[in-house]
């Protein structure tokens, strides 16, 4: 499998063809990659003029795709289409954006973009349905996992003199999880008491560790110095 996957990745950075070959093996190898976008490729039907943006950066940056892990391409150009939630690359950076293409999403395949690591998490185990995911800490057990997300609003046409034509506009919309070590995902709410409770038989021990360390965990820094605690507390009781 590992082997069919690096020879698609292989056809994709290349712009290969024979994503639409009839030969049943070729087909296997390319069907881990979608070639090309039979769509616009920052939303469909969206207007040309916004405020905000769909991605995470509005340019490609530099960065790695990983198989289980492993390093297979490195100085790849690619950018985080957030609100189509999918991974858009190019063979450089110089590369006309008709010839984007896209990662499939398979939880096999991660990529790092610059520093941030992303992952993708299929449905099940906490998730109604799948999607990428920042890495924000790594541990044995317990690890913290942003999910970026965008709102798009529709451009509106003032209704009298006094008012004005507002634009179309993107605004984000940033969740965060705790991820096992067995695959399960729990959302943490942005209310700093339910938030708490999330962490269930766990929760005692992390108020008790923010008060000692006054720390708010609906603030993303010391939200991370919790996961990092609890994951440390927990491989050290194991």
């Amino acid at each position: 499998m590992k082997k069919k996957i690096l020879i698609a990745l292989s056809f994709l950075l290349i712009g290969s063809g024979f994503i639409y070959a009839q030969n049943r093996t070729i087909q296997l190898e390319t069907d881990f990659f979608v070639n090309s976008m039979d769509r616009n490729y920052v939303a469909p039907d969206f207007v040309d003029k916004y405020d905000g943006s769909p991605y995470n950066s509005t340019t490609f940056l530099l960065g790695n795709i990983y198989i289980n892990n492993e390093l297979t391409k490195s100085d790849v150009a690619m950018r985080y289409n957030i609100y189509s939630d999918e991974m858009q690359v190019k063979e450089t950076l110089q590369t006309e954006d008709k010839d984007i293409t896209a990662l499939i999403k398979s939880p096999d395949i991660s990529v790092t973009i610059l520093k941030d690591k992303f992952v993708y998490v299929p449905k099940g185990k906490g998730l109604e349905k799948g999607g990428y995911y920042q890495v924000e800490t790594t541990g044995k057990t317990y690890s913290l996992y942003k999910k970026l997300g965008k709102e798009y609003f529709e451009a509106s046409k003032a209704k009298t003199s006094f008012e004005r034509d507002v634009p179309a506009k993107f605004e984000d919309r940033t969740s965060y999880y705790i991820h096992f070590s067995n695959g399960g995902m729990v959302f943490l709410p942005k209310n700093k008491k339910k938030r708490y409770k999330a962490f269930g038989e766990s929760e005692a021990l992390v108020k008790a560790y923010a008060k000692e360390r006054n720390l708010d965990i609906t603030k993303e820094k010391d939200l991370r110095r919790v996961i990092v605690y609890l994951d440390n507390k927990k491989s050290i009781t194991q």
